[in-house]
């Protein structure tokens, strides 16, 4: 397999090209130790920005967001592949920007921005076991989109949580039921009137 791309604004991936480039994502990050939790977080958000196309575009002009996650201004991407050697919409070369982000490494640093709700350094994030955490703290610390479609970016890293391990995100276990203590038997702390 190889990512696939389509250049240009508009150009939406159906469910078997995301299923190609989402693929190619989970082997670079799970080869760089990343949880399959982290990575189905950064895929939701990346289904939801880009539906997988690193070659897509918000529109022509450079103060628009390109790419997987949609850098924008676009110049953020375009400049750093040109420096590396790479082409802007090569999904490997955006993988290697992401990573490099959250590193805070060969010129990609501050775009991973911990916040008071999700204070996770990059190497906290890429360790985390929970599918919704990770898709929330992707979303707060890396894309900064607000609650933008919260509900779907959960809804796309669940989808790809259970496509990549053939079962659904294990449910959140409740919360135990507080044990009260009695020191006395209930009938004694009625009282007769």
């Amino acid at each position: 397999m190889a990512w696939l791309y389509e250049i240009g604004v508009g150009k939406y991936f159906n469910q078997s090209q995301q299923e190609n480039n989402a693929t190619e994502f989970y082997n670079y990050f799970i080869n760089y130790g990343a949880t399959i939790e982290a990575i189905c977080g950064m895929l939701g958000n990346i289904t939801r920005e880009s539906t997988i196309n690193p070659g897509i575009k918000q529109g022509n002009s450079a103060s628009l967001g390109w790419g997987l996650i949609q850098w924008t201004p676009s110049t953020v991407l375009t400049n750093w592949c040109k420096s590396y050697g790479y082409n802007w919409y090569d999904g490997a070369a955006q993988c290697e920007r992401i990573k490099c982000e959250g590193e805070g490494t060969n010129g990609a640093n501050g775009y991973w921005i911990p916040t008071s709700d999700y204070s996770y350094s990059w190497s906290e994030f890429i360790a985390l076991t929970d599918v919704t955490e990770t898709t929330k703290a992707y979303l707060y610390e890396r894309e900064r989109a607000g609650v933008e479609a919260l509900d779907l970016r959960l809804q796309y890293a669940n989808e790809w949580y259970s496509y990549f391990t053939g079962s659904p995100v294990p449910p959140i276990p409740p919360t135990p039921p507080l044990k009260l203590k009695r020191k006395m038997p209930i009938y004694m702390m009625l009282k007769r009137y």
